[in-house]
């Protein structure tokens, strides 16, 4: 595909797929260099910290788009929480401007750059139901990428984070190495822990438990081998308008638009200061790392009984792609390399592999991408495509449920071939978190996504 053609998708989207927000990129005056989108929802502390330490940007002015949204059926105290924020932006900028009244939107000036804050927490203005942290990535995002297809913003790269992180000072610069080419970056991160010791507990449990499914995919040799935070992503504009953008659901948009990215192009594993995530409970969205945190807690004994999915579960999942490699290779035959699977191996269940591909439609997604002619690397990057990150988290836990049932967070962590911890006595949880993280790291020097894939590696 020529850049021309990749870049004429972002004026098409623009004109079609975009929320009306999009225009608001009109009415700014000037240019940027870098630019970030925030959403916001009944954020008070956090999000000024935030705001805090987004840095100077290399390029020129940083432009931070902060979405404050609400349903009209919040909490009253998200909307109040929604309305001190408000007054609080307005109270710590220069000076501000009118840029919009429907929705509210106004630009204030800070010292590090300019603010945009979009309004979507107020009568008439609110979210539809079932609609959140989607939507509000999407109104600016797309909002960014309106800049972006003006000329006015010097970066390629639309960055994506939440309100309750810290951003290392080289932010933006590590993304300057990143080729144009890439679909997006996926930043290092590491959370904060407050001193609450129960809480703590499980903040570490849960990123092990992050770090270690990551590990296993990149060990198995899966594409979608990378961390889906949307607090930590940077996209590019033509990549963001070829997925159609965030989708606007309440959840798992972060997981969605980035199994999306990684279908299309290389995604880039980042190595350098990692952004620093506020471990805490929230009930912002249903499915998240608060929400995860508050049931460890809340459930008594539930982060000493934490477990992680059986190394084998992994193990399966490489076999499997084993086989889609050889379908690729071989033309379209499917029935060969499934023949070729050990059988009567105490350690491999080659029938519960086959039971489990069956149930979630992985054979008939095999089938449908073979049917049409194709070269062997077409044909594989179009298997990998079909069985994606979604499927693949589905042929982990039917594999879980099977048989291969998971086992204590220790346990796997020590017998899993991944993790580099096999001979390592070590139980405190700070120190396995650490070994874990700078174990992750390695897999910067290579780029996870479907295009990356090669037929030697299959």
């Amino acid at each position: 595909m020529t850049e021309e053609s990749v870049y004429g998708d972002v004026p098409a989207y623009l004109a079609r797929d975009a929320e009306p927000e999009a225009s608001l990129a009109d009415r700014l005056e000037g240019s940027f260099g870098h630019a970030v989108e925030i959403p916001a929802y009944a954020e008070t502390d956090s999000l000024f910290e935030t705001l805090g330490s987004v840095p100077e940007g290399p390029l020129g002015e940083v432009l931070i788009v902060v979405v404050l949204n609400a349903r009209a059926g919040a909490p009253a105290a998200a909307h109040a929480a929604n309305a001190l924020a408000r007054e609080r932006i307005a109270a710590l900028a220069s000076a501000a401007e009118v840029i919009s009244e429907a929705p509210p939107a106004r630009l204030f000036t800070y010292p590090r750059g300019r603010l945009l804050l979009i309004d979507r927490a107020v009568p008439g203005h609110y979210f539809p139901p079932g609609q959140g942290i989607g939507l509000a990535r999407k109104v600016g995002c797309d909002v960014i990428l309106g800049l972006h297809n003006s000329g006015r913003l010097a970066s390629p790269w639309i960055h994506a984070t939440d309100a309750d992180v810290r951003l290392p000072n080289d932010y933006f610069e590590q993304m300057s190495g990143v080729e144009p080419g890439v679909a997006a970056a996926v930043y290092s991160f590491e959370h904060r822990f407050p001193d609450d010791e129960d809480l703590a507990r499980a903040g570490r449990i849960f990123e092990i438990s992050l770090r270690y499914n990551t590990l296993g995919l990149a060990w198995a040799g899966s594409p979608y081998a990378y961390e889906h935070l949307g607090s930590c992503l940077a996209v590019g504009a033509w990549s963001y308008a070829k997925t159609g953008g965030f989708p606007r659901v309440n959840a798992i948009e972060d997981f969605t638009v980035l199994n999306d990215l990684a279908r299309m192009g290389p995604i880039r594993r980042l190595a350098g200061t990692p952004i620093e995530l506020e471990g805490r409970i929230s009930a912002r969205v249903p499915v998240s790392t608060g929400r995860a945190l508050e049931q460890l807690v809340e459930k008594k004994g539930a982060a000493a009984a934490f477990e992680l999915h059986h190394p084998l579960v992994y193990a399966h999942l490489a076999a499997w792609l084993r086989v889609l490699g050889a379908i690729a290779r071989r033309s379209g035959d499917l029935d060969a390399p499934l023949a070729e699977l050990p059988r009567g191996n105490p350690f491999f269940r080659a029938d519960l592999l086959e039971d489990v591909l069956r149930q979630i439609g992985a054979f008939e997604a095999v089938r449908e991408a073979i049917a049409e002619p194709a070269d062997a690397t077409m044909l594989l990057h179009r298997l990998h495509r079909s069985f994606d990150a979604f499927r693949t988290r589905e042929l982990l836990d039917g594999l879980r449920d099977g048989g291969l049932v998971s086992l204590p967070f220790r346990e796997a962590l020590s017998e899993a071939p991944f993790t580099g911890l096999s001979a390592f006595p070590e139980d405190d949880l700070e120190t396995l978190r650490r070994l874990l993280a700078a174990e992750e790291r390695t897999l910067a020097m290579v780029p996870a996504g479907v295009p990356v894939l090669e037929l030697d590696q299959a």
